[in-house]
């Protein structure tokens, strides 16, 4: 291999794992939260659940905790990807009948 490929594909390592570690959990993290917010919640904590097995390659799990629009303290799990929204897998998604 030539230095000069050695080091485009270094250079390509990089800016994969920067998109995978820093700027996908920043698009998750706000996409969450809005529609956490337009349904009348507040989000208190997101934290990214790693081995969560859901979502297959393209969506990512994480663990939300939220207060309602009524004062209820939830945790829920969801997973979330650029096409796929936010779709919520464990306890109450917020705005759910359930929750009025």
């Amino acid at each position: 291999m030539s230095n000069l490929s050695a080091l485009l594909f270094f250079l390509w390592a990089i800016a994969i794992l920067t998109l995978v570690l820093f700027v996908l959990p920043t698009l998750d993290r706000n996409r969450i939260r809005e529609h956490v917010e337009s349904n009348g919640g507040h989000v208190v904590e997101i934290l990214r659940d790693w081995f969560g097995g859901f979502g297959g390659r393209s969506a990512r799990t994480y663990d939300v905790t939220y207060i309602t629009r009524q004062g209820e303290r939830i945790t829920a799990k969801c997973i979330t990807g650029m096409m796929s929204g936010v779709q919520w897998v464990t306890t109450r998604p917020p705005g759910s009948m359930s929750e009025t």
